[in-house]
């Protein structure tokens, strides 16, 4: 699986360049997501890898009621599993494991998030609906090319350039690759509608071949 895609928009003018900088790029940092689709601001807490965990500790500041109470609202939910839950929980109980007032916190944060929102944290929410694991990095603003280009890690952001375009009305070329060139397209969106163009390796080397030079 690729680890980076490289992204390009492509502007007829500078003065649409310089709309979707205005939109888009806050403080001259990065192309921000969040002008196009934001994050929900309770799913902007700490991702880390053992949420279960986090959700047994706090899982074991509760009364019995509120216990199945918990286990029964997560039973049908994606990023969790119950199993896990309880078998964290005991284990931390039985080994009387001194738990961090900062992760029973997060662990009612997580809880409280999937309930709400669907997801636990920023990571899960970003990969449902930007196709990616975090916000662009590695913005280029190129005012004589008519450009804009960032990465981003795994994926395209096809959608959300689309998003792009229906909420600015700016038209723009987007193109994409991924570090090994075997993922790649070009997307057209103008007044004549959203489009894809067949384009070819040789193609996307040749365009992308400075931003992948490093």
């Amino acid at each position: 699986m690729a680890n980076t895609t490289y992204s390009i928009l492509k502007f007829r003018s500078q003065d649409d360049l310089h709309k979707i900088v205005d939109y888009a790029i806050k403080d001259g940092r990065d192309f921000d997501f969040n002008s196009i689709e934001p994050i929900p601001d309770a799913l902007k807490v700490e991702h880390i890898p053992y949420q279960d965990a986090a959700i047994g500790s706090y899982y074991n500041t509760l009364d019995r009621e509120d216990q199945a109470a918990l286990i029964e609202n997560l039973e049908d939910k994606h990023y969790t599993n119950v199993e896990d839950i309880i078998e964290q929980a005991a284990a931390q109980e039985k080994e009387q494991i001194l738990v961090a007032e900062e992760r029973i916190d997060l662990g009612q944060k997580y809880y409280e998030n999937i309930m709400e929102h669907g997801y636990p944290d920023f990571f899960e929410w970003a990969n449902a609906h930007w196709n990616t694991k975090g916000n662009a990095i590695d913005t280029v603003v190129d005012e004589e090319k008519l450009e804009i280009s960032f990465s981003t890690s795994s994926s395209a952001v096809e959608d959300l350039m689309k998003n792009l375009y229906e909420k600015t009305g700016v038209p723009f070329v987007y193109q994409y690759t991924d570090d090994t060139f075997t993922v790649y397209g070009e997307m057209c969106c103008d007044e004549e509608g959203i489009r894809n163009s067949e384009i070819d390796e040789k193609w996307v080397k040749d365009v992308f071949a400075e931003r992948t030079a490093g």
